[in-house]
């Protein structure tokens, strides 16, 4: 072996990388390029921003500094006719916060209760109510102390999410006069959200939930306007930018009087407490609800609407209490109902006039046809209806029929239509009642209307139908049609289609849409739209048709066989033409009958101005209960003539 070679390793790593000095310039170059790269990202997004995409990012740093306020709009007025303010909005400052806001910040509740001077338990009940929703702002205060205002603007950490702005709420000053005709308004619920955004509704929109205020919303609803303010960082105003004020809703001008709206009511109100005190006619009697209607004739105007028992639409202002909301639907009578509209029962011999229509119009008899009442009627069954307890019978034609009320001679109407069937068909007499609007679509400007219906086969098939275990198979038997002929069986009717049927007949046949609304203004009060009359139908009614069932009316109030002569003794007929029909409907489930009265009429010399209905439920006679209101209305009318409706801000004649 030969001497050992010393290897020198470390030399030869050195050898292999290179000098230092050539490594230090090659991380340097790599660095300087990554370096470059960046920069060159950097100036390209810079190119980007400022030139290619300078618009996008001047707006957004415009908002950024830009804070748009929303500024409610006050809901147009309701006015009865001569001006007088039936709904109307006012300015408040109000202090809100939604559930979730006091859930994520739950030490501002307590702040606020200190602040308001009210108890945390009384804010998280109204926060609790089932009339908002979780995001929903829920009013806890309207027009706090000035100082407590100020202290929520000043601190705003202290008070988070708590809204304070200017904004509007409705005051009813005829408080519970014409209440469910004029309606209230609520915040608008997630389906009404989701159905309607024709007007920008938002979460916080005040809406109408019934009555005109829920018919008329979309022209009542003003529209927004906006404030957008320059803020700095912390959100503290700099200065206005630009501001678009709020419009106003339009103005509802109706055809309602006022005072007869008020008169209305009050003699509903103390009917009802007459007749459970048993200090009327009718004894002590249940009469759970009224409702009263006037009409004029000539056009459809809704003179008059009442319902009683009534409440003050005052209480859903800001939001109705929950031991309020209650009271109201556990009260006797149920006040929040509107049975002009919804209170659809029997209606009893004032059907009278659309069957003895039929009769004549359709040739069955003659205006002189007499028929013998010897106070009973057999069926071909056997089975014996007869007239009123107390009614004597005799002989009558279909003038004084009427005047007197004589079911027999219906009841003999009733079959005489059934056995000649080939000859008039199967209903002349429910097509006599729905040319005068009973059971059809009255064309009201009021949501959620009962439109009645008027007993048929149909109808009963229908019915059964519906709810098999409590209406039987469908039939139609000659008792049937007697008691149709009478105002009896499926038929149901309410007070507005009552009056608007005689108020049909008093202008000789034109049915015209019964309408509340008379008008949209502006606030200064120029006339946007009339709401001009609208004809539905027309009944035949010949010259002597007319004439005999006039005779037969008139007699009901002037003759001493009629039926409401002494409600009317010492009347002024030398001075006013008055007639009318009385209805006592039979209820089985009910203690006591419905009791009705119709009339129309106006001032010696003029077509008939007004039509009434009054309906009392579980009242008596209609002579006993309802026409003592009909009378009483009749009387004020006479001492207090409604002007003609002037749409002018000058008013007259409410």
């Amino acid at each position: 072996m030969g001497p050992r070679r010393r290897i020198f390793a470390p030399a030869r790593r050195q050898n292999e990388q290179g000098p230092p000095a050539a490594r230090f310039s090659l991380r340097t170059r790599a660095a300087g390029m990554v370096v470059v790269g960046l920069f060159s990202l950097l100036a390209v997004r810079l190119w980007s921003i400022q030139v290619i995409h300078r618009r996008r990012y001047a707006s957004a740093a415009v908002a950024l500094s830009q804070r748009v306020i929303a500024e409610s709009a006050p809901r147009g007025t309701i006015e009865a006719r001569g001006g007088a303010p039936l709904a109307t909005d006012v300015p408040v400052e109000e202090v809100a916060m939604s559930r979730q806001s006091a859930l994520a910040h739950p030490g501002t509740l307590g702040r606020l209760s200190a602040l308001l001077g009210v108890r945390a338990s009384a804010l998280r009940v109204e926060l609790a109510s089932n009339q908002y929703y979780a995001y929903q702002a829920v009013p806890l205060a309207t027009n706090p102390p000035p100082a407590a205002l100020v202290e929520i603007g000043e601190h705003p950490r202290a008070f988070a999410g708590v809204k304070v702005k200017t904004t509007y709420e409705r005051r009813y000053p005829q408080g519970g006069v014409a209440a469910q005709v004029i309606g209230y308004v609520g915040p608008i619920n997630a389906s009404e959200l989701k159905a309607d955004r024709r007007f920008g509704y938002s979460a916080d929109t005040i809406v109408g939930q019934s009555g005109l205020e829920q018919y008329y919303d979309a022209e009542l609803q003003g529209h927004l306007g906006q404030r957008i303010e320059e803020v700095t960082p912390a959100g503290v105003a700099v200065k206005t930018v630009s501001v678009r004020p709020p419009r106003p809703g339009d103005t509802l001008v109706t055809h309602l009087s006022a005072r007869l709206e008020a008169q209305l009511q009050s003699d509903l109100a103390n009917e009802l407490t007459a007749l459970r005190a048993g200090t009327t006619s009718a004894g002590a009697v249940p009469a759970p609800w009224a409702a009263g209607v006037v009409i004029d004739p000539q056009d459809g105007a809704v003179l008059a609407m009442a319902s009683s028992p009534t409440y003050n639409n005052n209480d859903w202002v800001p939001a109705i209490s929950q031991t309020t909301y209650a009271h109201l639907v556990g009260e006797l009578g149920s006040p929040l109902n509107n049975y002009a509209v919804v209170g659809a029962e029997e209606p009893g011999s004032t059907f009278k006039l659309a069957t003895a229509t039929a009769a004549l119009d359709d040739g069955l008899i003659s205006p002189g046809f007499t028929y013998h009442d010897p106070g009973y009627f057999t069926l071909p069954t056997g089975q014996v209806l007869t007239d009123a307890p107390g009614d004597s019978g005799g002989n009558f034609t279909i003038s004084s029929a009427l005047s007197y009320s004589s079911d027999v001679f219906f009841y003999n109407l009733g079959e005489l239509f059934y056995d000649q069937q080939r000859r008039y068909g199967p209903t002349p007499i429910q097509n006599a009642a729905h040319a005068y609007g009973l059971g059809v679509e009255s064309g009201i400007d009021l949501p959620n209307v009962d439109n009645g219906q008027v007993d048929s086969l149909a109808v009963r098939r229908a019915l059964h139908a519906q709810a098999p275990a409590v209406f039987p198979p469908a039939s139609w038997y000659v008792g049937d049609n007697v008691e149709l002929a009478f105002g009896q069986g499926e038929t149901l009717v309410t007070p507005l289609e009552m009056a608007n049927a005689y108020a049909t007949f008093a202008n000789g046949g034109t049915r015209y849409a019964p309408e509340i609304g008379a008008a949209l203004t502006t606030p200064a009060g120029k006339v946007i739209r009339r709401i001009a009359p609208k004809v539905m139908g027309h009944v035949s009614l010949p010259p002597a048709v007319d004439q005999a069932l006039l005779a037969g009316f008139q007699g009901a109030l002037t003759s001493p066989i009629g039926t409401a002569y002494s409600d009317f003794l010492g009347f002024d007929f030398a001075k006013w033409n008055l007639a009318g029909k009385t209805g006592t409907a039979t209820i089985t489930h009910a203690g006591q009958p419905v009791s009705w009265f119709v009339a129309f009429g106006g001032p010696k010399g003029q077509p008939a101005r007004y039509a009434f209905c009054v309906e009392i439920d579980q009242a008596g006679y209609g002579a006993d209960a309802a026409a003592p209101v009909v009378r009483e209305l009749a009387d004020y009318l006479m001492a207090h003539p409604l002007g003609h409706l002037a749409l002018t801000r000058a008013r007259a004649g409410g």
